[in-house]
């Protein structure tokens, strides 16, 4: 297949998702304004400016979102094979609290948990 490396990943998977500086996205995004700049020095129309007023706080946004994100501490697992769940208490969906203690013998369990804004 096409665009497929030795060990079967999609070429960019590792620039694009997990190098520890993504230039490969950085190189479009800059190249993308490169040439939105040399089309604006080609033609000096008002819109062109307005194009360019809104382009650039994009791009620098775009800009610092990537390299601040690159720059963060890797991460560690908490727990290897073979060490026991902490015990914990959380709210489920519907407001009930879930939860087990350290000791606690269970049926092995799959624990997923989602950082997010929302």
């Amino acid at each position: 297949m096409a665009g497929l490396s030795s060990s079967g990943v999609p070429f960019g998977h590792e620039q694009l998702i997990h190098a520890r500086i993504p230039w490969l996205l950085l190189g479009l995004l800059w190249s993308g304004a490169g040439l939105g700049l040399a089309a604006l020095a080609r033609k000096r129309k008002l819109s062109n400016w307005l194009i360019l007023g809104l382009e650039a706080p994009v791009v620098a946004f775009l800009s610092f979102y990537f390299l601040q994100g690159s720059f963060l501490p890797d991460h560690t697992i908490a727990l290897e094979v073979g060490q026991s769940f902490p015990s914990y208490a959380l709210l489920d969906q519907d407001g009930t609290i879930q939860g087990l203690d350290a000791g606690e013998p269970r049926e092995p369990a799959l624990y997923i948990f989602y950082r997010g804004d929302w």
